[in-house]
């Protein structure tokens, strides 16, 4: 129990001090996380619905367009899209649970404006597939990531990832 006592007193510091709301702990965490992901910036927000929808909405998503993305998730992430006015286009998964790459250009419309792959249970999507697919229809990809931080489909290599990873 020793052991927590110093992470607990880090906690009983924070919550005292009221800056886990745009304060400088939260701008401390921000610049780590995203020195730790590899990208330029990271933003911490609410919930992962907001994150999931903010980046959504950053990506130029809104209402009349579609996303593409996986059943197998949580309700917050078909959420976010709905939120941005757009329309889930579900794809379905493959042997690992995840959004199944092979499928994914047939759902690709017209109003495709972004591909969501979830990441459940810590094991990510096959990335680089996807990332070949949004680059050949010019989609941004926004990831609901909460599962998988700092997960790679093989040990020790970096796997290709969207520009907007959610947590």
């Amino acid at each position: 129990m020793d052991e927590i006592e110093p992470y607990l007193d880090d906690i009983r510091t924070l919550v005292r001090s009221g800056d886990f709301t745009l304060g400088s702990p939260v701008q401390e965490f921000e610049e780590k996380f995203a020195d730790l992901c590899g990208l330029p910036y990271a933003v911490g927000v609410g919930s992962g619905t907001d994150a999931l929808a903010l980046s959504l909405k950053a990506a130029g998503v809104g209402p009349g367009n579609e996303v593409v993305t996986t059943p197998n998730t949580f309700v917050a992430s078909v959420g976010a899209i709905v939120m941005t006015g757009a329309t889930p286009v579900f794809v379905d998964n493959d042997e690992e649970y995840n959004i199944d790459v092979n499928q994914i250009e047939t759902a690709i419309g017209p109003k495709t404006k972004a591909l969501m792959p979830v990441h459940p249970t810590g094991s990510p999507a096959n990335m680089p597939v996807l990332m070949e697919i949004a680059n050949r229809y010019n989609l941004p990809v926004v990831e609901g990531g909460t599962e998988s931080a700092l997960t790679s489909l093989t040990p020790l290599t970096p796997t290709p990832r969207a520009s907007l990873i959610l947590l």
